[in-house]
């Protein structure tokens, strides 16, 4: 399989996240720590550069992994999945923010433009009438908390980076064990928000199987596979099929209908992403 298409896909089964964590009834972070608890089983067994004990680089970027991980399921439980995807897609924002601070890495010019581009679509999430619906019933704290991780999935990019200068061979072994910490971490954390474990029925456990296997640890296996031989560039742009299809898919089993307002905002979080993604690129090639 071709590089780019094993990205492809990996962005393609990402996109079904949004409607199949809604499809399941446990707890949030139940359904978090379980998700994490079979992908960490899955990398670990289809990934032999996985299989390694965690080391301190690694472990500076399980709080992150958990972030942008478990912080999206519990967004998603509280507002609209087009609203979760498309508010954690304002990652690179809070890259380019915190990206001089953590990599003395400083965004060109060209990027600020982006950036605006990002900020004016996140406000107008905040425009948009905050309406409560079945699959969406506290769309205002959802949408903070989408936000808290897009802000965590930056601060993940950043780290991956950062350890691929200093141990690219880590990479997998990086989100595994972030997903076998997720586990621990999501269960001790239920009794601080009020909310217990319970048995669910064979529904949620098929839902949750899914999403461990396929959705995060199938997924990530032919993203780690597949990056060596494709630019970040080219990755970024094939993973925006992402927020793309993600509302599309809500839309068609949960009926969900976001306010225009947010497909505007979403749309140009997106499309911004993808023009400084085509233009970094253009500019790469022309220097």
């Amino acid at each position: 399989m071709r590089p780019q298409t094993r990205v492809l896909i990996a962005g393609m089964l990402f996109a079904t996240g949004g409607a199949m964590i809604k499809a399941c009834e446990f707890p949030s972070l139940q359904r978090a720590g379980t998700r994490a608890a079979i992908a960490a089983l899955m990398m670990f067994l289809l990934l032999p550069e996985a299989r390694r004990w965690p080391t301190a680089r690694t472990m500076r970027l399980v709080l992150p992994y958990f972030g942008a991980t478990c912080l999206f399921v519990v967004a998603n439980t509280l507002t609209t999945a087009a609203n979760s995807i498309f508010l954690q897609s304002t990652a690179p924002l809070w890259v380019a923010l915190l990206g001089p601070l953590l990599l003395h890495e400083r965004p060109q010019r060209s990027d600020l433009l982006v950036l605006g581009c990002i900020l004016a679509g996140m406000t107008l999430f905040f425009l948009a009438p905050a309406t409560s619906s079945a699959t969406a019933p506290s769309p205002r704290l959802g949408d903070v908390i989408a936000i808290l991780s897009g802000i965590s999935f930056a601060l993940l990019l950043l780290g991956l980076r950062w350890l691929g200068r200093t141990s690219p061979g880590e990479t997998g072994a990086a989100i595994a064990w972030g997903n076998a910490f997720t586990v621990p971490l999501a269960f001790s954390l239920m009794p601080v928000v009020g909310q217990t474990p319970i048995l669910g029925d064979g529904s949620d456990w098929l839902v949750i199987l899914y999403l461990g296997t396929l959705q995060v640890g199938l997924a990530y296996v032919m993203l780690v596979r597949a990056m060596p031989h494709v630019t970040a560039v080219q990755a970024s742009l094939l993973l925006m099929i992402e927020p793309a299809l993600n509302p599309l898919i809500a839309f068609f089993v949960h009926g969900e209908r976001p306010h225009w307002l947010v497909f505007v905002g979403g749309a140009l979080i997106v499309l911004s992403v993808v023009a400084g993604s085509v233009w970094s690129r253009y500019r790469v090639q022309t220097q």
